[in-house]
Parts: C-alpha cells; structure tokens; sequence
C-alpha cells in the first residue's frame, strides 16, 4: 500500500470512528500519523481527502452489507426479519452511524455528503431488492423501498437508543 493510500485508510477509519464534524485537518494528519502539510501533499485541500474518506467508506459498508446478503432470495416478511437483525449487528453500527451522519448533512445541503448519501441509498435500496423472491420487477421495487423504510427506521431508533423496542419485534 502506498502512502496516500495508507493516509486515506487511516483518515476514513478516524472519520468512521469520530464522525465528520471531528474531520479537521490537523485531528485528520494525527490519526493518519502524519503532518497537516503531508496531507496537503497528497491531497489538494481537506475536501478532496474528506470527499475521497467518503468514497473509501462508501466502498467499505458496499462490502460489509455483500458479507451479509441472504444465501437464497426470500420473501419479503423474511426478508425483512432478517434485515432487521443486521441492522442491529454491532459490527454494522459505525456504518449505520455513518449513514445517518452523511444523510443528515445532504438534507442541510452539504455538497460532500448529497452524492454520497444518494449513492449509499441507491445501493443499499439495491442490495435489498437484490435479495427478494418477488418475480415482478414493479413489485419487487416497491417491496424493497418498504424493507428500506423499515430498516432505516431500525437505525434511527437504534441511534436514539430505543433498541429495546427494536428487540422486541426481532
């Protein structure tokens, strides 16, 4: 691995660790090990290296969502029940927590996340409806976004910390 590609690593880790509003220049260079000017070196300015972390952990939840895909299509309630209990994988969670961040700042118009967090949707909304049973196609999209819909609700009570309520229809 190069040093750029060994600083971008380690600047996505501390972005998926301490969240965006962390990602200044200088906490950035620390978790990468490295000198603010460094940065700057391999990168043209912080929002090349925060748009390039982004792209780098859109990649990493892409992958971590494939480990967990159904080993067969299902129908849709079993689909879900079983999505539910991703949704609830710890080792998920920084993932989730990323997704709601980047969300969150797309919606208040934030130029870095608003390509992410459509990217991140279309794919995840993709992954589901790749998973599904269903043979019409109008119909398989729809029972994907009602699947999305839930499971992003998981998220956002997880991130209130309301699991509990979560469990109980797990």
């Amino acid at each position: 691995m190069n040093k750029r590609d060994a600083i971008l690593e380690a600047v996505a880790d501390f972005i998926l660790s301490e969240g965006l509003e962390a990602a200044k220049l200088r906490a950035m260079a620390g978790a990468a090990g490295q000198s603010d000017r460094m940065l700057l070196y391999y990168f043209r300015d912080k929002e090349e290296l925060v748009a390039a972390a982004l792209e780098l952990l859109a990649t990493r939840m892409t992958a971590a969502l494939e480990a967990e895909r159904s080993p067969q299509k299902l129908r849709k309630a079993a689909l879900h029940e079983r999505l539910d209990g991703v949704m609830l994988n710890a080792a998920l969670w920084p993932y989730w927590r990323f997704w709601l961040e980047v969300t969150s700042r797309a919606a208040r118009g934030d130029p870095l996340c608003a390509p992410q967090a459509g990217a991140l949707g279309l794919g995840f909304h993709g992954w589901i409806e790749g998973q599904l049973a269903t043979v019409d196609a109008t119909l398989r999209r729809a029972e994907a976004t009602e699947i999305m819909l839930g499971l992003q609700g998981v998220v956002v009570l997880r991130a209130a910390g309301m699991t509990d309520l979560v469990r109980e229809l797990v």
